[in-house]
């Protein structure tokens, strides 16, 4: 009879090792998912990352090139000297129309509101993304998990007690 407990007490240990060998792997796996963790134990690596992202996302400013202008003075003195084309004037550039006051409004409303929407997008899609991932990995079991006991009654852990206690009456 010692060789029975002592397998059943062995199989208790191992059901408890089990259950928090896969706690350890659920946590780590919400950490894994979880980008807020990431930036916290990383936080110089993400800031060079974003500058990174952020100067090659950006566009570059369109070089102008420069209008040769003569003044009006020097035109008159040098009449003669030079070849007509160098006493050239630009034309002014075409005035831009000005935006309506409900366009500048709605471009304002807009500029707000799209970096909620963003963020709102992306919590969406990384907790969808989370739950396929538990589904997959049969993280996430389906509705109200309760292990199996040693007694047949729910919410009481294998202890192996009730096992023994069989084995004294027969």
């Amino acid at each position: 009879m010692s060789d029975v407990d002592e397998i059943r007490r062995q199989m208790a240990l191992i059901r408890r090792e089990m259950h928090t060998s896969v706690s350890n792997v659920v946590s780590d796996v919400e950490d894994a998912m979880d980008w807020r963790s990431v930036i916290r134990n990383h936080p110089y690596i993400a800031l060079g990352a974003g500058l990174a992202v952020g100067y090659l996302v950006v566009p570059r400013r369109k070089k102008s090139r420069p209008v040769l202008q003569v003044p009006a003075g020097f035109a008159a003195t040098t009449a003669g000297a030079f070849p007509e084309p160098l006493a050239f004037q630009a034309p002014a550039p075409p005035a831009k129309p000005g935006k309506s006051l409900g366009r500048r409004l709605l471009g304002w409303g807009v500029g707000m509101l799209w970096p909620l929407v963003g963020q709102s997008v992306q919590a969406y899609a990384a907790v969808w993304l989370e739950d396929q991932l538990k589904q997959h990995l049969n993280l996430k079991p389906p509705g109200d998990f309760v292990p199996p006991s040693s007694s047949g009654r729910p919410g009481e852990p294998y202890d192996g007690e009730a096992a023994r206690r069989a084995a004294r009456r027969a």
